[in-house]
């Protein structure tokens, strides 16, 4: 277990810095040298590392030249899949983290059964496989070790499929086990907001930092790291603020109830209140809509700017709930909201100093992410690197073996 956690933390340290030497992992992690220096030379062994020569050594040093360490990227492969309304989505990355391949398929997934999305999600997968060359330089020719499938919706604790999905009229489909047989990997299958916090496991600025990522557009969704750990619950992934419940009785949610944060906060909800609308549209509104929507909020458009005070207001009013239950959290803030912030923030610290104590809160940091498939994407790889980092660290030959 001691050479475990110790493989575990030298490898993390790598995941941090990206090169490294053998003192430098020594400093960081505690060890002493020849400790350090030993943990290395196994891993370089079982082809989890590799030496490199920096750039800056050759031209400043004399004589024979620095060896620093790297992790080899030719030691594993990842897919970071999505399930959203009107998409799949996915990314390739090696073991180094460095991605190889991305795709997209538009394609109406709201009534395929769960075989088809399990073959729609494998199509893809081969489709990236395929685009990420042939496979040189990784010892199983080009397979996948593991796979992490996002879902918009409620995903079972034991990560095998999806409780239940917007984007899908079936519940209880079973992901993980079908597809894990149709590529020969493992598959986890996560709540896409809940996942989101993994993208920031290695970031320096998030390194023991507790916060939250909230997704604001179609949905609205929150993940949550607590204490160098993202939450999950016992029973389903996901956080669900957009659920909490902002008005009694109040505008009808996609979930089926009235008055949610989600029925004044995401997309649907702001159009459907600038156009005078009471339906929920069928479809997602287009990303191009909601700016043109944003942009007459700023030009004075009334009932524009009053659906964006809405939305804001019904934010700020989750979050002073969650700042009373938990301590107040840095939020990074991804989605369509991301792209209107100047429009919400005023009604979100509005929001929070009402419905808080004393206005907990009120002043908490908002980091912008705009890219919500790129941060998905570098969740699910993290989350699937670390996976494999615990397992090649456990024991040395099965590290050997693995690479």
């Amino acid at each position: 277990m001691v050479r475990a956690h110790n493989r575990l933390a030298v490898l993390d340290h790598l995941r941090r810095v990206g090169v490294t030497t053998r003192k430098a992992v020594s400093e960081a992690t505690g060890l002493s040298v020849s400790a350090a220096s030993a943990i290395c030379g196994t891993l370089l062994r079982s082809g989890l590392l590799q030496e490199v020569e920096e750039e800056d050594d050759r031209s400043t040093r004399r004589g024979r030249p620095g060896k620093s360490l790297a992790l080899r990227g030719g030691a594993a492969r990842v897919a970071a899949l999505k399930l959203a309304v009107g998409e799949i989505t996915g990314r390739i990355s090696d073991y180094s983290g460095a991605p190889l391949a991305e795709a997209r398929r538009e394609v109406d997934i709201s009534g395929r059964s769960g075989e088809r999305l399990v073959a729609l999600l494998a199509e893809l997968a081969e489709e990236l496989i395929g685009q990420s060359a042939d496979g040189r330089g990784h010892p199983s020719g080009g397979r996948l070790d593991k796979v992490v499938v996002a879902v918009q919706g409620k995903t079972h604790s034991d990560l095998s499929g999806i409780v239940w999905s917007p984007a899908l009229k079936h519940w209880n489909i079973e992901i993980a086990g079908p597809l894990s047989e149709r590529l020969s990997a493992d598959v986890s299958v996560l709540n896409d907001c809940s996942l989101m916090p993994e993208a920031f496991r290695w970031r320096p600025d998030f390194i023991g930092l507790d916060f939250a990522t909230l997704f604001v557009g179609f949905g609205v969704g929150m993940g949550l790291r607590i204490s160098g750990a993202t939450f999950q619950g016992k029973h389903s992934s996901a956080v669900e603020f957009g659920h909490i419940n902002h008005i009694p009785h109040g505008a009808l949610c996609r979930c089926g109830n009235r008055g949610c944060v989600e029925a004044y906060a995401s997309d649907y909800a702001i159009w459907r209140s600038a156009t005078g609308s009471d339906e929920i549209p069928a479809h997602r509104i287009p990303d191009d809509a909601m700016l043109q929507l944003a942009a007459a909020a700023r030009q004075g458009d009334e009932p524009a700017r009053a659906a964006f005070e809405a939305a804001g207001n019904a934010i700020g009013y989750g979050l002073g709930r969650v700042f009373t239950m938990i301590d107040p959290l840095p939020i990074v803030l991804t989605g369509s909201g991301a792209r209107a912030i100047d429009l919400l923030e005023p009604a979100i610290r509005k929001g929070i100093t009402e419905s808080s104590v004393d206005g907990l809160g009120a002043d908490a940091p908002l980091v912008i992410q705009e890219d919500t498939d790129a941060l998905v994407f570098d969740a699910g790889t993290a989350y699937a690197l670390a996976a494999l980092d615990g397992e090649f660290a456990r024991s040395a030959a099965e590290a050997t073996e693995a690479a």
